[in-house]
């Protein structure tokens, strides 16, 4: 019964409705509330990341999905997100239009970094290692 796929890839959030991403390079953990996309949490905690159109059409902000589960509630183009893409193990994901289903590991292309921008602030970071 609860052993279906969809049920062991998507978990229970938080009683706050929040699932747990870790943003790698960095080990940064953040809070993603059930109505934001991951790149809106990361911006709503000052943190900054590469992204444009915010429309999962550019694919500026695609970045591989290491763990969790994420969904898309619009469609994203399929040109940035194709077949192999979605493979386990070679999963990439769009930041910008991703709400998660579960606590998530993500990590940036290499091109990209996450930018605090309160650095300096007396920000207590949490991260992992």
């Amino acid at each position: 019964m609860g052993d279906t796929p969809d049920a062991r890839a998507t978990e229970a959030p938080r009683p706050n409705g929040e699932f747990q991403v870790t943003v790698f390079p960095g080990g940064i953990r953040i809070s993603v509330r059930a109505d934001e996309t991951i790149v809106d949490a990361l911006r709503r905690q000052g943190y900054r990341s590469r992204y444009k159109c915010r429309r999962g059409g550019c694919g500026a902000c695609r970045a591989a999905l290491v763990d969790g589960t994420v969904t898309y509630r619009t469609p994203v183009s399929e040109t940035v997100v194709d077949g192999p893409d979605r493979e386990p193990g070679q999963q990439k994901c769009l930041p910008c239009r991703a709400f998660p289903q579960s606590d998530v590991t993500i990590e940036l292309g290499e091109r990209d970094r996450l930018v605090d921008v309160l650095a300096g602030f007396g920000r207590s970071r949490e991260r992992t290692t």
